[in-house]
């Protein structure tokens, strides 16, 4: 499968896809688990950034950040995916994050897991720097206070 996707890549461009971004597919993973609440969402999630970064792969250059880059194809596969409806992971981690909004969930992730800088990360989420610290911060009090139990 890898093969027909790539058809035409270079040596190099292959090489950079599988070392950068291949090998990160599991941030996008986490993503659409987190986003979705189920592991068939979190599958098809990953499956199509996936595609929309192979779609696009010709202008990556090797200056680029992969997690910046991942996230921002793994959002707009969320906003592609997301009237989809897949079975619910009953993960109770998952399941407490749920009462999170969508955004507070993103936002959150895209800090506290993919490592992004606020200002990348208000850029992929779409919204300014001040909307998306009270999405933060809402979310990183609700982890505060509520307990997950396992």
């Amino acid at each position: 499968m890898a093969q027909s996707l790539t058809n035409g890549f270079s040596g190099k461009q292959l090489e950079l896809y599988t070392n950068d971004y291949y090998e990160r597919s599991d941030l996008v993973f986490r993503f659409g688990a987190l986003m979705t609440v189920s592991r068939e969402g979190a599958e098809r999630l990953t499956e199509e950034a996936f595609r929309l970064l192979i779609e696009d792969f010709s202008k990556v250059g090797t200056d680029s950040s992969p997690q910046k880059l991942l996230m921002n194809f793994a959002v707009k596969a969320w906003k592609k995916i997301k009237s989809e409806k897949f079975h619910e992971w009953k993960a109770p981690v998952l399941q407490s994050m749920k009462t999170l909004g969508e955004d507070q969930r993103a936002a959150l992730f895209m800090i506290e897991i993919a490592g992004l800088e606020l200002n990348d990360a208000a850029k992929i989420l779409g919204c300014d720097e001040s909307k998306f610290r009270l999405l933060l911060a809402g979310a990183q009090k609700f982890l505060a206070t509520n307990s997950v139990k396992v």
